[in-house]
């Protein structure tokens, strides 16, 4: 069980700073072409990229450093929420429908396996 936590939150992590950043580099492309992005302005997604960020790394680094690796529960909590705060964005401009074109697919996906590994970490103690 604790190889398949370490997957998959190598596996978040990567899509949370890899998605973060292209939002805060790229917002002015992205609120074009993605109505739902467009519907929050730039310094909020700036918030929520910065959010992203800090709990990817929290992800991972905690427990490969052995330093409050409670830390890792909490960081994939916060961001099985926030996840799931996103979908509810993208779900009011693209509904639910289960295409790979609709951000709240992903975003959903995220805050599934974000709450698994909180679920894991925080039943699973060193």
């Amino acid at each position: 069980m604790n190889i398949l936590l370490w997957i998959l939150q190598v596996v978040v992590a990567f899509f949370c700073l890899s998605g973060a950043g292209w939002r805060i580099a790229n917002f002015a492309q992205a609120s074009q072409d993605v109505p739902s992005i467009g519907a929050l302005s730039y310094g909020t997604w700036i918030a929520i990229g910065v959010f992203e960020i800090v709990c990817a790394l929290l992800l991972v680094l905690p427990r490969a450093f052995h330093f409050k690796p409670i830390l890792t529960a909490f960081a994939a909590s916060g961001l099985a929420v926030e996840m799931l705060l996103v979908t509810l964005l993208h779900a009011r401009y693209f509904g639910a429908s289960l295409q790979a074109s609709n951000p709240g697919v992903w975003t959903f996906g995220l805050a599934i396996l974000s709450a698994f590994i909180a679920y894991g970490r925080f039943k699973i103690r060193p």
